[in-house]
């Protein structure tokens, strides 16, 4: 005689299995998974909109001088015709214009903030560096660099043609700086 435990196992087993099949099938019908809540969808929040990968060339502008890096099939050139970017350097040139494109400002100060003490106090008259992104031919961003706030995490910047100060994590200076010292 089987007990009396078993016989509602028995019985069980089968219908949570085809409830779970039930669930398969309507996820296949659907044409998609159930959305979690818990993720959040990635939105990019930086001072670039245009994708990474739509940038094809950038102009980083020194004290020391200027330097063209083009987008070519297989990686970055030192312009139009240059040798190849070494592996770092390219990895740093990426990883730039993505921290563009993802990363928003800690915080914008309008003119009328800025205005009495100067851009100089920024670091920003002179900028330490530009650096200005093109997409086909035409800038889509030109972005000044100044100093390292006094805690030294984050950067001012502006960018051109605007009015605003931007202060920014300081890693996304850091990676052109990176670039800029290969």
């Amino acid at each position: 005689m089987e007990p009396a435990i078993a016989r509602p196992r028995r019985v069980l087993t089968p219908i949570a299995a085809l409830l779970a099949v039930g669930v398969l099938v309507a996820m296949v019908v659907s044409g998609h998974l159930r959305e979690n809540k818990q993720f959040v969808r990635f939105a990019p929040a930086g001072v670039m909109p245009e994708s990474p990968d739509e940038i094809d060339r950038i102009e980083v502008t020194t004290s020391a001088g200027r330097r063209e890096y083009v987008r070519a099939n297989d990686g970055w050139r030192a312009g139009p015709a240059g040798p190849f970017a070494p592996r770092s350097l390219a990895s740093h040139l990426n990883d730039s214009i993505k921290f563009m494109h993802v990363s928003a400002p800690v915080r914008v100060m309008e003119r009328t903030e800025w205005s009495s003490l100067g851009l100089r106090e920024f670091g920003l008259d002179p900028p330490r560096y530009t650096a200005t992104l093109y997409r086909r031919g035409t800038a889509v961003l030109a972005a000044e660099f100044g100093a390292p706030n006094p805690q030294k995490v984050l950067q001012y910047m502006k960018l051109t043609g605007r009015d605003q100060v931007l202060l920014m994590s300081r890693f996304v200076g850091e990676e052109w700086e990176q670039a800029i010292r290969e």
